[in-house]
């Protein structure tokens, strides 16, 4: 990997991994993962963390949050026959948002299939605004991920 990320995708303690069982519908002609289906992944990874950091009524109450950017980075193709996971990190917490760092990773390799890097921001349904990152989350995000930001 040449491209610089915020950690070393090869190097960091992910403590947060989905498996991705990979579906006939998420193939191309080819046979290997297309892009919407390589960003579903992501979503896997990154619903697995906010359920960890934020609890299983993360959607229920008026406080939320949601991905306001994010840059994807294609690294080698997915195949049917490949085992992968979507590895998950928060590199960083502002006032109002949060970035997380996620790559595909083949689990027989270690290859890094895909990275993307997103921003979430804190968001209110109720006033439809952005708000604050609430600090319980902030405080079991640095739980999960040992250390403070």
């Amino acid at each position: 990997m040449k491209k610089e990320y915020p950690i070393d995708l090869m190097t960091y303690p992910f403590k947060v991994k989905a498996d991705i069982q990979l579906r006939f519908n998420d193939l191309d002609g080819y046979g290997h993962a297309n892009n919407g289906a390589m960003q579903a992944f992501f979503d896997i990874g990154r619903a697995a963390y906010l359920r960890r950091c934020c609890g299983d009524d993360f959607y229920k109450g008026d406080s939320t949050m949601l991905v306001v950017s994010y840059t994807t980075d294609f690294c080698q193709q997915v195949h049917f026959e490949d085992h992968i996971e979507v590895r998950v990190a928060v590199h960083r917490i502002g006032y109002k948002s949060i970035g997380m760092i996620m790559a595909i990773v083949d689990k027989d390799n270690g290859s890094i299939k895909a990275v993307t890097d997103s921003v979430m921001s804190g968001f209110s349904k109720r006033t439809q605004g952005s708000i604050p990152i609430l600090e319980r989350w902030r405080k079991k995000i640095e739980e999960i991920e040992e250390r403070t930001f």
